[in-house]
C-alpha cells in the first residue's frame, strides 16, 4: 500500500492488492461484505480514486460482496506502461472481475467509471449482471469544460499548470469547487479529507501523466462514440440505473436525459440541489436508488 496516500480512516480495513496476470499492473481495491453475497465493483472517476465511495462501501456491503479498485495510474494502483486509453480501462476492469472472481456483478460507474463501465457493458453485456451510471454515460449532448480543464488538454500546458497545482494547496483545493455544488458546505473532516488527498494526488508524478494521458485520449474517443450510439443503446438491454445531481457544473444533468431517451432499459433519477460528486455529497439519496 502507498504510504503516501493512505485510506479514509473507515475503510482501511477493507484495504486489499491483487496482480493481473495477464497485464501484469498491481491494483489497491478495497473489498466488503460477505463472499456469497451478490457482487458489485464501484468504478471511479478521472482524478479520483476507491476512497471517493467512502459513504457508499460500507453500507452497500451490508447486501453485496463490494469491491472498488483504484483505476491503473491512480490513487495506489500500478501506472500503465501502454498509455490510458478507453479500451485499456475496459481490459483492465474485465481482468479484475476475472482476477477477485466476480460473475455478472451490479457495476457502479461514477463519471469516467460511468463512461468505462457502460462501454464495457455495450462490448461484453453478458459480463454484467446490472449497471448503475453516476453523472456519466456514453451519450453527450452538451459538454461544458472549465478554463483548467481546456489547459489540461494542451500538452506541456497541461503539465505546467497540473505542477502549480502541487505548488500551491489552497489553489490545488480549490479547483474541486466545480465537482460539488457546495464544497464550503461539507463537513469539516470531508473538507480536511479533500484537502489532503487533492494535494497528495497533484504531488504525484504517476497520477499526473495518468490524469492528462487519460483526459487527452478521452477527448476524441467519445466523440467518435456518438455515431450510431442511438441504435446501439436502443437494443442494449441490460437493467440500467442513471444518478445525476441537478446542479452538476460539471457534467450538466441534459447528458443524463438524453442517454434516458436513448436506451430504454434506462431509468433516470435526477437529484435536486446536487454536484457531480454524488456519492461524497449525497450519499444516503444514491444509496437508496442503488438499493
Amino acid at each position: 500500500m502507498d504510504p503516501e496516500m493512505p485510506p479514509w480512516p473507515g475503510l482501511a480495513g477493507f484495504a486489499r492488492e491483487v496482480s493481473l496476470p495477464a497485464s501484469g499492473l498491481k491494483l489497491f481495491y478495497f473489498e466488503a461484505g460477505q463472499p456469497e453475497a451478490p457482487p458489485a465493483v464501484l468504478v471511479h472517476g478521472l482524478g479520483d480514486e476507491a476512497d471517493t465511495w467512502r459513504h457508499i462501501l460500507p453500507r452497500l456491503a451490508e447486501h453485496y460482496r463490494v469491491a472498488a479498485f483504484d483505476l491503473p495510474g491512480f490513487g495506489r494502483s500500478d501506472p500503465s506502461p501502454k498509455g490510458y486509453s478507453l479500451p485499456f480501462f475496459q481490459d483492465t476492469l474485465l481482468e479484475f472481475l476475472d482476477a477477485i472472481g466476480m460473475e455478472r456483478p451490479l457495476v457502479v460507474g461514477h463519471s469516467l467509471g460511468a463512461l468505462i463501465a457502460h462501454s464495457t457493458a455495450l462490448r461484453a453485456p453478458k459480463r454484467f449482471g446490472r449497471l448503475a451510471l453516476i453523472a456519466g454515460g456514453l451519450a453527450v449532448r452538451s459538454q461544458r469544460l472549465d478554463w483548467l480543464s481546456l489547459a489540461f488538454l494542451v500538452p506541456g500546458l497541461g503539465e505546467f499548470l497540473y505542477q502549480r497545482l502541487s505548488k500551491d494547496p489552497q489553489a490545488a483545493y480549490q479547483s474541486l469547487q466545480p465537482y460539488y455544488a457546495s464544497l464550503d458546505g461539507m463537513p469539516a473532516d470531508e473538507r480536511a479529507f479533500l484537502f489532503e488527498r487533492v494535494n497528495q494526488r497533484v504531488a504525484s508524478a504517476k497520477q499526473q501523466r495518468a490524469f492528462l494521458g487519460t483526459l487527452r485520449s478521452l477527448a476524441a474517443w467519445i466523440t467518435a462514440q456518438q455515431k450510431g450510439l442511438g441504435e446501439r443503446l436502443g437494443g442494449f438491454n441490460l437493467p440500467t440505473t442513471i444518478a445525476w445531481g441537478q446542479a452538476d457544473r460539471v457534467n450538466p444533468a441534459v447528458n443524463g436525459e438524453y442517454l434516458a431517451q436513448l436506451q430504454p432499459s434506462a431509468r433516470l433519477v435526477l437529484i435536486p440541489g446536487a454536484g457531480h460528486n454524488l456519492q461524497q455529497e449525497n450519499p444516503q439519496e444514491l444509496l437508496a436508488q442503488l438499493l
